[in-house]
């Protein structure tokens, strides 16, 4: 039996729950030869395609010549309507309330091979049009992961980003304006009791599912990558299959070109020099209520991956 000629399309996927600072990450990998961040590829059907919000380049989705290619690449265009309504259909079918069940049933339970194959294209045609050995995806639901894993011609890598529980939670509870939202509204906001609950989840899924799947994994720190840049992203290169690859800092600190994301945190849509901060006014902005309820919920995991104080 001949093996397939075509090379798989090497894909690190940054999991982890969101206000982590997987935007920041994803901004410093596309700048490192070898690798492109597209934000998260989860979204491209709804918030690119049906509400065409804007590419972090700044032009609509569907109007950024970067997309149009990868699209004409992947399908020969951009597809229709019907179409991109059936393939966002099959992204909702790995949301996080069907994780439960996506760990216990089959592969292809559902007859979604058609989808898989879908998404094989498309991660092939970003690293055709890019010319990128690897695709960065900062999609982070672990639900999706598990649609990954069953896509053919993925050589698939995990970077989970974990930061403080804490600090987590008072993200979430912030006002934040989404200026690409739809009628410019603001980032969702949620409770930290549940905000505690989900970091707990989401983190534990994503390190089941990666060392289930025996898929290579690392695990790093928001505050590890903000003390030490140079050495945090190496170790994330190293693990794209950029090994010795030259990293984003000039004389004034980390650089951030133009970029092609779909969907993430505001600050996609920024370029230039990058201030690396640590954005650490949980310590004493948080409600004390609030800090001891997240910090009780999460305490197993937040000892075990160092955040004691």
């Amino acid at each position: 039996m001949l093996s397939d000629p075509t090379p798989a399309t090497r894909v690190l996927y940054l999991a982890g729950w969101g206000r982590s600072g997987s935007t920041l990450a994803e901004s410093l990998l596309d700048q490192v030869p070898g690798l492109v961040g597209v934000g998260e590829i989860k979204f491209l059907w709804e918030r690119g395609l049906q509400q065409n919000r804007r590419c972090s380049c700044g032009t609509p989705l569907r109007a950024c010549a970067f997309w149009v290619a990868v699209l004409t690449e992947a399908y020969g265009g951009i597809p229709g309507d019907d179409e991109i309504a059936r393939l966002d259909a099959a992204s909702r079918r790995f949301r996080t309330r069907h994780l439960p069940g996506l760990l216990l049933r089959s592969p292809d339970p559902d007859g979604l091979g058609w989808y898989y194959d879908r998404l094989r294209r498309l991660y092939a045609a970003v690293a055709a049009v890019s010319g990128a050995r690897t695709v960065v995806d900062s999609s982070k639901f672990p639900s999706y992961l598990t649609a990954l894993l069953q896509t053919p011609g993925l050589d698939l890598r995990v970077a989970h980003i974990v930061r403080d529980p804490r600090a987590v939670a008072y993200s979430w509870q912030r006002h934040k304006h989404d200026p690409d939202a739809p009628g410019g509204a603001l980032m969702p906001r949620m409770h930290p009791g549940f905000t505690a609950l989900y970091w707990s989840a989401w983190n534990l899924a994503t390190e089941r599912i990666a060392r289930r799947a025996g898929l290579p994994y690392l695990r790093f720190r928001y505050e590890d990558l903000v003390a030490d840049p140079a050495g945090t992203l190496g170790a994330i290169v190293d693990l794209g299959g950029e090994p010795g690859a030259v990293l984003p800092f000039g004389a004034d600190g980390p650089l951030v070109g133009r970029t092609h994301q779909v969907s993430g945190n505001p600050m996609r849509l920024r370029s230039g020099a990058v201030p690396l901060r640590l954005d650490d006014e949980w310590t004493t902005r948080m409600p004390s209520r609030h800090r001891y309820l997240t910090g009780a919920v999460t305490v197993p995991l937040r000892h075990r991956y160092g955040y004691r104080r």
